[in-house]
């Protein structure tokens, strides 16, 4: 399921700016491709935060909703249902089937060189909790506007403006965090806009499909516009959480 994006007036506007790759220089491109993984992947350990914050269902979710990745405002509804999709009060460790997360995320964040204001929507549904689980699998979508990002770092200081919808797709996670704590398998696909402000040739819009893919361990793999990134997991909010392969 991909939801329309609310804010993409921001690219149309800017729709004349725009240019095609060939025109931008390569190392120009490579860099922004490096910068869209770097905003990808820190949306994605969100993801995974909103994940997680929902298994194992004991306590209060509410004191799992500190995320490690940083100081935001999140507003979160979680509702449970049965093997006929019956709407719960609550979760039911015997017949509770599925659950539904909608969580919506606001404020800035700062890692390492980067710096943004956030406004993030996603709904996401987990299955297989019903009886003795061990595994939950999750799907959903959402939508994302990250306005006047700043990238700060030794090739200089650049500024974007990104707008995407995302799609979670068969993302598996086991119930013991401690056994395993990353996911076994799964897709998170995002399809970016991203406005260059103030490029070497002005203001430009660029249009990216990015997709994350999980293995089990704690480093997976992010393709963006044909290159190949390594997303750590386990990276720290002061971390840069992604890195070229083969690049440093």
């Amino acid at each position: 399921m991909r939801y329309s994006l609310p804010t993409l007036g921001l690219a149309a506007t800017l729709a004349l700016a725009a240019c095609d790759d060939e025109a931008t220089p390569p190392e120009v491109t490579s860099q922004l491709n490096a910068d869209i993984a770097e905003v990808v992947a820190d949306a994605a350990l969100e993801d995974l935060g909103i994940m997680a914050a929902a298994a194992p269902l004991r306590g209060p979710l509410a004191a799992a909703a500190n995320n490690p990745r940083g100081d935001l405002e999140r507003d979160r509804t979680v509702t449970f249902y049965d093997e006929g999709g019956a709407e719960q009060e609550e979760y039911d460790e015997e017949t509770t089937a599925s659950l539904r997360v909608v969580t919506t995320v606001e404020g800035s964040i700062e890692r390492n060189s980067l710096s943004a204001s956030v406004d993030r929507f996603r709904d996401m549904t987990a299955t297989g909790l019903l009886g003795e689980e061990t595994e939950r699998t999750w799907n959903g979508a959402g939508v994302t506007e990250v306005a006047r990002t700043r990238v700060s770092d030794d090739f200089g200081t650049r500024t974007y403006e990104f707008e995407a919808e995302a799609e979670v797709e068969g993302v598996v996670r086991a119930v013991d965090k401690v056994a395993q704590p990353w996911p076994l398998a799964g897709t998170i696909t995002r399809w970016v806009v991203v406005v260059i402000v103030n490029g070497p040739n002005g203001d430009e819009v660029r249009e990216r499909t990015t997709v994350l893919t999980f293995n089990g361990t704690q480093y997976a793999t992010l393709e963006v516009d044909g290159e190949t990134f390594e997303v750590d997991l386990a990276a720290r909010q002061a971390e840069r959480a992604s890195r070229k392969k083969g690049g440093t």
